[in-house]
């Protein structure tokens, strides 16, 4: 696995434990976090104020929710994390199950940007990967 690749592993694995201290540390300052694909609350987050925003407002709504990463992959400057994803909703107890995907780049050392696809297929697609 390169060194880009085990950030993308150790970005979700932080975002699942709820330990933004040490996704925070594998991200830049100026981290893009565009989650515009969601169909509810389509929004983009900049910075570390909104990757906080942004964990925050997913525990409003869930009581529990993984983003698993299945297979990462490389295109140039960006990595494919094809994701099991599952929640549990708060409240509701509607629980969920989907197979999704993230686009991130990395660069020296750091994550700086990631795009939430809820189809693989166009993640894929966009990063050169599949036809």
């Amino acid at each position: 696995m390169s060194v880009d690749a085990e950030i993308v592993r150790r970005a979700h694995a932080a975002l699942n434990s709820g330990d933004l201290d040490a996704l925070l540390e594998l991200c830049d300052p100026g981290f893009r976090l565009d989650m515009s694909d969601r169909v509810m609350n389509p929004a983009v987050y900049d910075g570390h104020e909104g990757i906080r925003r942004f964990y925050d407002e997913v525990h409003e709504v869930w009581q529990a929710y993984t983003w698993e990463p299945r297979r990462i992959l490389e295109s140039g400057d960006h990595l494919v994390a094809l994701l099991h994803s599952t929640g549990r909703g708060r409240g509701s107890g509607v629980e969920i199950v989907r197979e999704t995907a993230m686009v991130w780049t990395v660069g020296a050392g750091r994550a700086t940007s990631v795009r939430f696809y809820r189809d693989p297929g166009e993640a894929l697609r966009a990063s050169g990967l599949s036809d």
